[in-house]
């Protein structure tokens, strides 16, 4: 047997592992949970990844405990893959909401629950292992797990650790999150010049060698110009995505502690009941803020700081 055929046995034993404690963990929290409250989002469409929605739409709302919930809950929990001809396999779904277990069962639950975080370490770790970017170790994946979703692989759910005497609030909201990345000019070139190079890249897409060769020698003398003693930034907006914010409190504290602030990839789980919930609604396009820096390279998001 070849390396590559047992480094993916490897991965395969990983996943089987994974899958079968995630179902023990959603078990365990299906069958325990006291109240849920989540929101189901309409399905991603094919080659939208890269886009900003002009509206999401929230397709339904549990609130409460019923045979529904649960089996939706259960999903959250223990969906890795989806059907790559009718959804987006690029970006994973997304389950906002929170499920309360009872006190006395966090132990129980941390215990669970980090035995899977672990479990999900292990598969990333195999599924990496061998390659040296991104690509390979997408396309290897996809030809023994075809409709495995990587991200919703190795997100791992969160909880509110803190003992706390009362959780005041649970806030829903959208955001499209700003994420800034310095770029040595050393790097920039080499980023340029290893675009063209591997010619993989979607940027690369419908243009001749020639138009590429233009364009890689105008990006390296814009580079060019940019002083030693300027930086260069990428500011990009990511995708819009529901964010949850947890606000609670000591019987001795004068105001509210933020216990957690985070996307709602997945329900957060607590261990007593929220007194108010300001619920999740539908999204509406909204502009970010204006990056008033000068534009170096429009395509890779680059400014001159």
């Amino acid at each position: 047997m070849s390396n590559r055929a047992t480094l993916n046995s490897y991965i395969l034993i990983n996943h089987q592992r994974l899958v079968k404690a995630l179902d023990e963990l959603a078990n365990f929290v299906c069958e325990n949970a006291s109240f849920i409250h989540m929101y189901r989002l309409p399905n991603l469409p094919l080659g939208a990844e890269d886009e900003q929605p002009e509206s999401i739409e929230i397709k339904y709302i549990f609130d409460g405990i019923d045979q529904q919930s649960k089996s939706f809950l259960k999903q959250a929990i223990t969906q890795l893959e989806i059907n790559a001809f009718e959804e987006n396999t690029y970006l994973a779904k997304r389950y906002p909401g929170l499920v309360v277990l009872p006190p006395l069962l966090k132990d129980a639950f941390r215990k669970l629950n980090e035995r899977v975080s672990s479990l999900r370490e292990e598969f990333y770790a195999s599924v990496k292992r061998g390659f040296k970017n991104r690509q390979s170790v997408h396309e290897n994946l996809h030809k023994i797990l075809p409709n495995l979703v990587l991200l919703s692989a190795v997100r791992n759910i969160r909880y509110v650790e803190q003992d706390i005497d009362e959780l005041a609030s649970v806030n829903f909201y959208w955001l499209s999150k700003k994420m800034v990345k310095h770029v040595k000019h050393e790097s920039a070139t080499e980023i340029i010049n290893d675009g063209v190079a591997k010619l993989r890249n979607k940027d690369c897409f419908g243009l001749t060698n020639e138009e590429l060769l233009i364009r890689q020698k105008k990006e390296l003398e814009l580079i060019s110009r940019v002083p030693k003693s300027s930086s260069i930034v990428e500011i990009r907006y990511a995708r819009v995505q529901p964010f949850i914010d947890v606000w609670g409190r000591n019987e001795s504290d004068s105001r509210n502690t933020k216990l957690l602030g985070l996307n709602a990839s997945l329900p957060v789980i607590m261990f007593s009941m929220p007194h108010q919930i300001k619920q999740l609604c539908n999204y509406n396009y909204k502009a970010p803020k204006k990056i008033n820096l000068p534009v170096l390279i429009h395509r890779k998001h680059w400014y001159v700081k």
